[in-house]
Formats: C-alpha cells, structure tokens, sequence
C-alpha cells in the first residue's frame, strides 16, 4: 500500500519551506526555528509530501495528514497496485543474512530497531548518504523491509548507544576472528555542523578548510572485511591515537594478531609502544630516518644480487638493530622496476616548481625552505628572490628510486612481510567505498548522537559493499561496471502489486541471473522473497 501521485491537496498558507532534492521538490512543515550555537538561524522540520510541478499542489504523504487534521489517510489517496524495483534491496539484504550481520543485529537491539537499521542500511548501500529521500525510496524500492522517512532515520541514529555498538563488535569480531592480521589505518570525515562533540580542525586528508572527526578502522587482510571502527576527535594526530585504539582490543576480541600499518606511523613513540605491550607489526618505514638511511646505504651496493632476489623481480636484505629506540629489524627493498617511473616523477615536479618560481615575484621564508629542496634559492630581506636548479640536490634524491623500508618484530621473511603489506590497500579501498560508493565524504548529520549512529549503519553498509565488490569484481571488469551500475542492474527487477494482493514479479535477465549466481543466490531465493507473507 502507498499514497498516490494520483491525491494532491492545496499547500498550507504559512509554515512550510521547499527544498529541492534531486528531481523533485519536497515540502517541509517548520515544527521550530532557533538559531545554532554559532547564531545561524536554522530550523527543525518535517516532510509532508512533495511539490506537483505541474499543479503547484502538494502530493501528501502520511506525516501531512498525521499534522494538519485528525484523519487517518483518506481511501482515495490510496493505492494497492504498485511497482516496486526490489532486486538490488533483495541481493544486500540476502548478502548481510549470509554474513550472519542480520543475526547479529537482531541478538544485540530490539527487533523493530534492528529492522529500521537493516533498512538504512541496505538505502545506504543503494543510494547513499542523503537520507531527505529515503521515504521515497522505501516505497518504490523496497518489499518486505520497515520504512523510514527522514525524521525517523534521525531518532534511529540517535538512540544506537555505545554499549549496542561495541556489543554488535564483539560478536562480528568473534565470528570473523580467524587470526588473520588486520590492517589498520586512518581517515577523516568533513562536517559543517558546530553541534558535533569529536568535530575539530586537524589534518584534512580531503584538503577541505572544514572541521573534521577521524575514523580509526580495522580490516580483515583475507576476508577484506570491515571489523571494527573507533571515532575520535578531529585535532589528535594517527599516532597519539594508535595507543587508545589498540586498547579497544580487548573489548572487542581483537587479539594475537599483527598489525599492519603504513609509514604515516612509523613514530619513536608508536614503535616503542607496540614492543613495550609485546604486539607483532608491520609497518612501513621512512627511510629519511638517520639511522634508517645509514642502513639503507650499507646494502645499496651489493643489494642486487640472486641471493638477495625474493619475488617479482624484487630484491630484500634485512638489518637487525636498534631503530627508534627499540631493537628490531628493518628489511630493505630494492625494486628495479620502480627507479625510472619514479625519476620521472622528480623530473615531474621539477619541472612544475620550475614553472611555479618563474611566476612569483616574491617568497616567503616557509615557502623558500619547500622549493629548497630541488632548488638553490637566495632570499632577499624584502621577499624578493633567484632560484636555480641544483642538480646534485636532485640526483641525490633520485639514488633512492626504487628503494623502500617495512619494519618488523615478527620472525617472517622479507618476501612474506612484504605480501602481507602490500595487501594493506584492502582498507584504502575500505576508506573509497565509505567515502564514494556510500557518501560519507560529508557527515551531513548535526549532533553527537545521530553522527554516531549513522557511522555505525555506514559501517554496516561498508560490510555489504566490500563483500559484493569481492564476489563481483570479475564481473565488473569484464563488463566495465561501476557499482552503481551494478545496482542500477538488478533494480530493473520489478515487483508488482495488484489490489486482491497478488504479486507478479517480471522474469530476471541473464546478466541479473550471472550477478545472483556469484552472490551465491539463485531465483528460487529471489521468488521466496517476493511471495513470502
């Protein structure tokens, strides 16, 4: 059952703003004003419907009627012949049973609660993170899943707590515990709302001039699934976290695994800290460390050479010493391959800085000290300048193209250390999904408590991504599809809704059928969906 496009009523004189959203405008009823805590005037409002461009009335939904008389929605509003797209609903619903999330969710909150996040959770796989429109979504794209409107996606988000969240970790973390050594990173999130506790200014990874909350996230390396996340305020450096999140571990039943981490953490203070609560990393190094370049130039010579030699045309020594405080090992890399791209890259931004210099007429001190280090710059007093290329400068530079450095306390060789950092871009593409596919570039939320649960459903929706882009990338490549064609493919399966209550359901295609096949679906799953009561 749904409300016609059929039933419009007049617009209310007074009290309703229209805002644009997509191709269609919606109409609000403005409940209260007031101003934000920056003074902002702003507002608090409802959706009651959406504007018929051709009449100018407004096409009701049911909050329009739940505030502007005493009746339940009139008959003649009503329609019980409907065409809902379900397929893309049907396949994330079936993937999130089959990961055992939906389970997991259904022990942890109240069953109408997890059935509203199980919904924002499948909208936001499909759509996104703009949820004005979801009311609309739920009634054309969806089946047998609880609606939501905007208004109740805000109390949904805002009354997920703490204990709910970390109680659903614990479970998923146990039942994906098998040991293998997560991947652990950082990333940022924009917000343009004062009212968030964790929004700060920080380190922007978007480069965006906005207030941030950062994002602590560990990734399965075999499963390449998200397992568990920790938020934490915008101005705190990766490496002054990494001690709190670690100690989430316990709680979480993260435990006697390694931790992989990029060279963004490759901190004395991190270093120390992993040996010091006896924890296996491996982490990339920064070779510019003094005592990391001095190793470094005692193997350049002879590193070339077939003893050395461990895969993909990729050579390794290893120096056992004291780095960063600490005694540990530091296997060094050379990788023929990557020397003359990555000279080519210096030739790049030479050339660029060159460009950039002969434009200005005068230099501060800070930016003086950035070119110097491909260039001879003489600064005058008044800002004025000359520059010059030097070379012995840049060819320096250029001795350590091909060169790079993993740190490690573990008792693998360097060609194992090396595949298991190399499989670390698992949670760069965790961070491109959470930010791209599902929106989450901007938080679009305005307190604590809703920007807390609406990460905790994007995180959710994160699970069911990654698991259809593992099933389906070979799909995708050989049919150059992008995720969202890859939703938009089974979408065009359409369910149809007669007034006796009979659903007719339109025959699947080939290509929907091969999508099935590699989620481990079949028809027969999608027909019991359909008719199921």
């Amino acid at each position: 059952m749904a409300i016609t496009n059929r039933g419009k009523v007049s617009l209310p004189d007074s009290g309703i703003i229209i805002r644009r959203s997509g191709k269609y405008r919606y109409v609000y009823k403005v409940i209260k004003t007031y101003r934000s805590d920056s003074g902002k005037p702003t507002n608090k409002r409802k959706p009651i419907g959406k504007l018929d461009e051709e009449s100018g009335l407004l096409i009701p939904n049911t909050t329009y009627w739940e505030l502007y008389t005493d009746k339940d929605v009139p008959e003649s509003f009503l329609t019980y012949d409907n065409v809902r797209s379900i397929g893309a609903t049907f396949v994330v619903s079936q993937i999130l049973n089959k990961l055992e999330v939906t389970q997991i969710l259904k022990s942890v909150f109240e069953p109408k609660t997890a059935q509203l996040i199980l919904t924002a959770t499948v909208y936001m796989v499909c759509r996104g993170n703009i949820f004005e429109r979801i009311l609309d979504w739920c009634e054309g794209y969806t089946l047998n899943e609880t609606p939501l409107n905007s208004t109740t996606a805000t109390v949904l988000f805002g009354s997920i707590s703490f204990d709910e969240r970390m109680n659903f970790f614990k479970k998923w973390v146990s039942k994906n515990s098998n040991k293998e050594a997560p991947a652990y990173d950082v990333t940022s999130f924009s917000t343009y709302s004062s009212g968030i506790n964790d929004a700060e200014w920080g380190y922007n990874r978007d480069k965006e001039n906005l207030p941030q909350i950062n994002l602590g996230c560990y990734l399965g390396q075999e499963s390449r699934l998200p397992l568990f996340y920790v938020t934490y305020p915008g101005s705190i450096t990766d490496k002054t976290h990494l001690p709190y999140m670690m100690a989430y571990n316990d709680d979480s039943g993260i435990e006697g695994v390694c931790f992989i981490m990029d060279r963004g953490f490759c901190k004395t203070d991190n270093i120390k800290y992993m040996h010091s609560t006896k924890k296996d990393y491996i982490c990339g190094a920064e070779l510019g460390h003094k005592a990391s370049s001095i190793a470094q130039k005692e193997v350049r010579e002879n590193i070339v050479s077939m003893k050395n030699a461990i895969s993909q045309g990729v050579y390794s020594r290893s120096i056992n010493s004291r780095f960063y405080g600490v005694e540990t090992t530091l296997h060094i890399y050379f990788d023929p391959n990557a020397v003359e791209k990555q000279r080519q890259d210096i030739y790049r931004t030479v050339t660029v800085e060159t460009e950039e210099l002969s434009k200005l007429n005068h230099l501060t001190k800070k930016d003086a000290k950035r070119y110097g280090k491909h260039f001879d710059i003489t600064l005058a007093e008044n800002g004025t300048f000359t520059y010059q290329v030097n070379y012995d400068k840049v060819d320096n530079i250029a001795k350590d193209c091909g060169f790079f450095g993993i740190f490690s306390n573990t008792t693998s060789n360097s060609g194992d250390i090396l595949s298991d950092y190399r499989r670390k871009d698992v949670i760069e593409k965790g961070f491109d999904e959470l930010k791209n596919h599902i929106d989450m570039r901007r938080l679009r939320t305005h307190n604590t408590a809703t920007t807390e649960g609406k990460m905790f459903c994007a995180f959710i929706a994160l699970i069911a991504v990654s698991k259809l882009a593992i099933m389906l990338s070979d799909f995708m490549k050989s049919k150059s599809m992008s995720k969202d064609g890859l939703v938009s493919e089974p979408e065009k399966i359409k369910v149809v809704t007669m007034s006796d209550g009979t659903r007719l359901m339109n025959p699947i295609t080939k290509t929907q059928r091969t999508i099935f096949e590699a989620c481990d679906l079949s028809e027969d799953d999608l027909k019991a969906y359909v008719y199921a009561i």
